[in-house]
């Protein structure tokens, strides 16, 4: 089964030359890391912490990310974990097989990854449900088309299920299943949501200081504590657990840099680990 793109016109465009364009553009801006991708080789395998709201809002801040990424090569596989708005599928919600669908053309899922993952770690499914509107992992593939080109593929991964044991385990069974791959870890998430400036820069960097400790008993601690509402803690977290890196902070932006509104911001983080 191919999953077709329901953001595609809405977090960015749908018209395959305008987005193409609007990407280069993204990462050549002042707000993106001023350079483009040109991975070349392969060094060693990272993990990327990347926001996922509309491009205009948040694109440039990704680039940062994929930027940094695209340094170490071009991986085989790219599995992208990214939080489940809608509440509906598994879960842990692991898109089976078939492709992904964007105005740049397809990317194939990994279905003997994908296999491999359910019968380390019976905790996930394999389930289309999870992700048929969910926007969290669409929207990081047209950069990864636009970064990587033809040739990768991925594994998609929802979680309805952010528990920190949950992050645990599915870190340690994708660590086992890709064991002697080349691959991306893929973290999507934004963090604060709907507070003002001052509220949105305190508690943005309280999940950044946990996030470059590598504590993830600190992360979980103040998103609780603090009432942090970052959505994709969980898929932090597993990557976090995975250790491919040192966590490093790129780039942090938030809505109202665009939008003018600081009554009403939404907080993005671009990291790697690598």
């Amino acid at each position: 089964m191919d999953r077709k793109p329901v953001a595609a016109g809405s977090f960015y465009p749908a018209d395959p030359e305008e987005l193409r364009d609007y990407v280069r553009e993204l990462f050549l801006s002042r707000r993106g890391p001023g350079a483009l991708p040109d991975p070349d080789g392969f060094e060693k395998s990272v993990g990327i912490v990347v926001p996922h709201a509309g491009y205009v809002y948040s694109g440039a801040t990704a680039c940062h990310a994929y930027l940094s990424a695209s340094k170490f090569g071009k991986p085989d596989l790219v599995v992208i974990l990214g939080p489940n708005h809608t509440g509906i599928g598994a879960p842990i919600s692991v898109w089976p097989m078939g492709s992904w669908k964007t105005p740049l053309g397809n990317v194939a899922v990994d279905e003997n990854i994908a296999n491999d993952l359910i019968k380390v770690f019976p905790a996930a499914s394999l389930d289309y449900d999870g992700h048929i509107m969910e926007h969290s992992v669409e929207v990081q593939i047209p950069f990864l088309q636009f970064t990587l080109g033809a040739g990768i593929k991925i594994l998609p991964i929802c979680l309805k299920d952010q528990r920190k044991e949950s992050a645990f385990k599915l870190s340690q069974a994708l660590r086992v299943i890709l064991k002697n791959r080349r691959f991306w870890i893929v973290a999507s998430t934004d963090l604060n949501h709907y507070e003002d400036h001052e509220a949105t820069l305190l508690k943005d960097k309280l999940v950044i200081d946990a996030f470059t400790k590598n504590d993830v008993d600190e992360l979980y601690s103040v998103i609780s504590e603090e009432k942090i509402t970052m959505c994709g803690f969980g898929a932090v977290a597993t990557l976090l657990y995975m250790n491919v890196g040192t966590p490093q902070l790129l780039s942090h932006s938030t809505s109202g840099e665009v939008s003018r509104d600081y009554e009403q911001e939404v907080g993005y983080m671009a990291a790697c680990l690598c």
